[in-house]
């Protein structure tokens, strides 16, 4: 599963940064790379702090399982078209607020808001060089299967403000940032 963030303000940016960095090679590529690289990193940071408030989770488990998908593709015309966010897998459901209890079955809580639920028929085991929480599908032995909580990417998905804050803070470290780069270049700093 992905997070994709279309920005046209960064779209707008790239004539200018085209324009300014015509002369060195790869110019572009380097500076607008470069930039949109800290700005992801940076946005994924405050992703993970608001998501870490409403789920039981660390914010280092959060980004150990979140990837930036950044990539800078120029076509034939001439034009740039770019691509960035996150991609990420479904968390095994014992990295969230997840334990035996005493009575010996499995209590969970994955949001902080909710109460914490006993799973009846689920157990914690070591399967496949993993621990996890697993629960028989049928009355048999196996099949068994996992039990997982959401992605980092559906928890940003689950709250429009955790996006909106987002875009808003990779907009403004990528102004930053590329302001930074194009002149780097040009100083030859880099």
């Amino acid at each position: 599963m992905s997070y994709a963030i279309t920005i046209d303000e960064i779209d707008d940016s790239l004539d200018r940064v085209s324009k300014l960095l015509f002369g060195i090679p790869d110019g572009v590529y380097r500076a607008v790379g470069s930039a949109l690289k800290r700005s992801a990193q940076h946005g994924l940071t405050v992703g993970m702090k608001i998501v870490s408030q409403e789920y039981t989770i660390s914010q280092g488990e959060l980004k150990s399982r979140t990837r930036n998908i950044n990539t800078i593709v120029k076509d034939t015309s001439g034009s740039y078209e770019i691509t960035f966010g996150y991609r990420g897998n479904v968390i095994p459901l014992i990295k969230f607020d997840t334990k035996p209890g005493a009575d010996g079955r499995i209590h969970t809580r994955v949001l902080r808001s909710s109460a914490q639920q006993v799973l009846e028929n689920a157990f914690v085991a070591h399967v496949g060089g993993h621990t996890g929480v697993f629960e028989r599908e049928g009355e048999e032995r196996f099949p068994i299967r996992e039990l997982f909580g959401p992605s980092a990417i559906q928890a940003f998905y689950a709250h429009e403000e955790t996006t909106d804050k987002m875009d808003q803070e990779i907009l403004q470290t990528y102004e930053r940032r590329i302001e930074h780069e194009i002149n780097a270049l040009l100083n030859g700093w880099r």
